[in-house]
């Protein structure tokens, strides 16, 4: 392992580590193919140049050495390649690698004894120019495992370096001398174009983790975030909602109401500016309060327990009674209100007369040998309650208006519902904040006008 790899294998993870010397390998596998076609290259070539002035024999042994020294290595790299080792087994394929640039250096140490021209500087020469740059070559090819390109630079060049040495003379000597330099300077270029891939590798795979570090923080913190949203919605749902019948509470109203009720007056506004035309079938709001009647005499003669049962299965009465976009609210106690959006105000009591059959031909079960037979009274308030001004009675005073049509309805006899809505006489000064006082008034003088299923006259029905 060479100082470098100790040097930053000692601070990062084990994981960028193992990362950084597989990619290594792998790139040192896969440029070796150029040095094994160069070294073929080199050698033909110094056959040529050579072939009439060394024995033949001479130099046809060492090529067959080279040949198969470079088949071998050749064999070991097409091994590398079919078995893609991973993790901690590649290293041993380095180790082979840096086996076959030794073989392969001591390879071309030899001509350096055994194919060396007696008395012939020129073709010394040959030798010196052809293995320098073969080196050379070695470090472009070999230089992101420093054992190899070094193996092959110190087993190639030294004896070259020494046979000048040996030669003698000035010439020779100052030859040798820069071999040695040559060598010096390969291993400097060598080392910083090692380091220098070495880092960058180093630099992507920290870019990599951190990636991924990021996306999984980001994956948990979505995932937090839809947790808490989850719990939030589910602990607003919690604070809206009815515990007994599963309905929404009196809160709900107050927190969902406005966006329906500014819908519906910026119709009107739009209507009155002629901007579009209202369309009676999907406009207004129908506020329905109902109570279901003597429901004390249920608690009192069969328990809390019973009216809870029956209310419960009031709620169900409710929801199957009405339509998607109405919404069912226990107001309190036995009491409901049924908010009913996009009402057709010629239409109005259709919803009311439904809901009053449903509980009066429901059996509730309380558990007992025969089931309880109820009756509800109802009340009902359009909004906008005038049309030509929506807003002369807020939302809340048509709720109130509906309360106070529920109270007539259970005065007039129960089991019956009773609804105000305005005539062609009404405006917006009639609809004071005292209105429930002055409606038997308002009613004789035909600026109200009473809906109910009841026949009898219900001038005298109103609270006092």
């Amino acid at each position: 392992m060479n100082s470098t790899i100790e040097e930053w294998e000692k601070t990062e993870s084990p994981d960028i580590v193992l990362k950084a010397l597989e990619s290594q390998i792998k790139q040192l596998y896969k440029q070796s193919w150029v040095g094994l076609i160069g070294v073929l290259v080199v050698a033909i070539s110094i056959c040529i140049a050579l072939w009439q002035v060394l024995p033949s024999w001479k130099l046809t042994l060492w090529v067959g050495i080279l040949t198969l020294v470079t088949s071998a290595r050749g064999y070991i790299i097409a091994a590398f390649k079919r078995k893609a080792p991973v993790g901690a087994n590649i290293i041993k394929w380095a180790k082979w690698h840096v086996i076959g640039t030794s073989v392969s250096g001591l390879t071309w140490a030899l001509p350096s004894f055994f194919l060396w021209p007696e008395n012939s500087s020129e073709y010394h020469l040959i030798w010196a120019l052809c293995i320098l740059p073969l080196s050379a070559s070695a470090v472009s090819t070999y230089y992101t495992w420093k054992a190899s390109y070094i193996s092959f630079i110190l087993l190639s060049v030294i004896p070259v370096s020494l046979r000048f040495f040996y030669e003698g003379g000035l010439s020779y000597i100052v030859l040798g001398f820069l071999a040695l330099f040559f060598i010096a300077v390969l291993m400097q270029a060598g080392s910083l174009i090692h380091t220098s891939s070495l880092r960058t590798l180093i630099v992507g795979f920290r870019n990599e983790a951190l990636s991924v570090f990021l996306s999984e923080e980001k994956a948990k913190q979505e995932k937090l975030s839809h947790q808490l949203q989850k719990a939030h919605d589910q602990l607003q749902k919690i604070s809206l909602t009815d515990d007994l019948t599963g309905l929404w509470n009196r809160r709900y109203l107050k927190v969902t109401i406005q966006k329906y009720v500014a819908q519906v007056l910026r119709n009107y506004r739009n209507f009155h500016q002629g901007l579009e035309r209202i369309n009676s079938s999907n406009t207004d709001i129908m506020f329905i309060m109902l109570d279901l009647d003597h429901f004390k005499t249920v608690n009192d003669t069969y328990g809390h327990n019973a009216g809870d049962q029956v209310l419960k299965q009031m709620s169900h009465l409710l929801k199957k009674s009405c339509r998607e976009t109405d919404t069912a609210i226990r107001w309190g106690g036995e009491e409901f209100l049924v908010v009913s959006l996009n009402v057709q105000r010629e239409n109005d009591t259709i919803l009311i007369e439904r809901i009053r059959q449903a509980v009066e031909t429901n059996k509730f079960d309380i558990g007992k040998e025969s089931p309880l037979h109820l009756t509800c009274s109802i009340g009902a308030a359009v909004f906008p309650f005038l049309t030509n001004r929506p807003e002369a009675l807020s939302w809340e005073k048509a709720v109130d208006l509906a309360d106070t049509c529920l109270y007539a309805a259970k005065r007039s006899g129960r089991n019956a519902w009773v609804t105000i809505i305005s005539t062609d006489l009404t405006i917006s000064d009639d609809l004071t904040s005292d209105l429930a006082k002055h409606l038997p008034g308002l009613i004789k003088e035909g600026k109200l006008k009473i809906k109910t299923n009841l026949k009898e006259n219900m001038v005298d029905c109103w609270p006092d």
